[in-house]
């Protein structure tokens, strides 16, 4: 199933479709089905770990993780949520 079978048929017109810079995403083909459907698309600014915070969590997850030889549900129990 492809943009013109599932996302096309569901959009208001005039769209304009944002998506991050995953190379899949800049696929010509991709932009071009969209484009000709009448929609724009846009691209959001390259991620940055810096800028988001939750990334610095995940480092120490993982490294703890790593440290212990443990998996996420050892490190992340469900009864913790």
């Amino acid at each position: 199933m492809g943009v013109n079978q599932v996302l096309i048929p569901v959009l208001p017109k005039n769209s304009v479709i944002m998506m991050d810079n995953g190379t899949f995403h800049k696929k010509q083909r991709i932009q071009q089905v969209i484009i000709h459907a009448g929609h724009m698309v846009e691209y959001l600014p390259t991620y940055s770990v810096d800028l988001n915070s939750i990334e610095h969590k995940w480092v120490e997850a993982k490294c703890k993780k790593r440290a212990l030889g443990c998996d996420k549900d050892i490190l992340f129990p469900l009864n913790m949520v």
